[in-house]
């Protein structure tokens, strides 16, 4: 027990001594992640195994992959604050099966139309098909380094994002993500909550 509250104690001390000092000339970085399927891509609709009814034709869809590709900008405002900017493209692949339509009740008032019923009757789909759904995004956040090092930086981050497809403004927030690298080249991680990822982002930087 005392020499774990020593060793604790000893990297207490040793951190600030490490810590990385500012470099203004490098403060410009490009990064290129993935995350886990963002939560917007459930908002935007799309949901494994849906139905859609129309008076022509029976179709179901279910969600094969959903994956999103980030690129981001990052200007190092100072030694503890980052400003980052990203572009997300969110991506779902899907397969959909057409059906023949099941006509039931009566017809309306015009004598033309009916409603349709697309309870499964265990007929086989009239055709198979593959597609895929892209949402675009724009994300931007403050980073707040509260630990630097030669090779390792941890960070929280908070901002907000633009989704064009529906809600116009959704916050983010990063609780906790790590930048690791010396040189030029270095990696990512966060956990996110974020239209960039949900839960978990990894990826890669390049400081110039």
């Amino acid at each position: 027990m005392k020499r774990t509250i020593l060793l604790l104690t000893a990297m207490l001390v040793c951190l600030p001594m490490a810590a990385q000092h500012f470099d203004p000339e490098h403060r410009h970085s490009i990064e290129i992640s993935s995350g886990i399927p963002p939560i917007h891509c459930f908002m935007l609709g799309g949901h494994s195994a849906s139905v859609d009814m129309n008076p022509t034709n029976g179709y179901r869809e279910n969600s094969l992959l959903r994956s999103a590709i980030n690129i981001g900008y990052t200007y190092t405002i100072s030694e503890k604050w980052d400003f980052n900017f990203v572009f997300d493209l969110s991506t779902r692949l899907y397969k959909y099966s057409n059906y023949p339509i099941v006509r039931a009740g009566t017809p309306h008032s015009n004598g033309q139309v009916y409603d349709y019923d697309l309870v499964d009757t265990g007929a086989e789909p009239q055709s198979n098909g593959t597609g895929m759904d892209l949402w675009p995004s724009y994300m931007f956040d403050f980073r707040w380094k509260w630990f630097r090092s030669d090779s390792v930086r941890l960070y929280s981050s908070f901002g907000l994002s633009y989704l064009p497809m529906r809600w116009p403004i959704y916050p983010n927030l990063t609780p906790i993500g790590i930048n690791f690298g010396r040189n030029h080249i270095y990696g990512v991680a966060e956990m996110s909550f974020s239209t960039a990822a949900t839960l978990l982002l990894v990826g890669a930087g390049y400081r110039f």
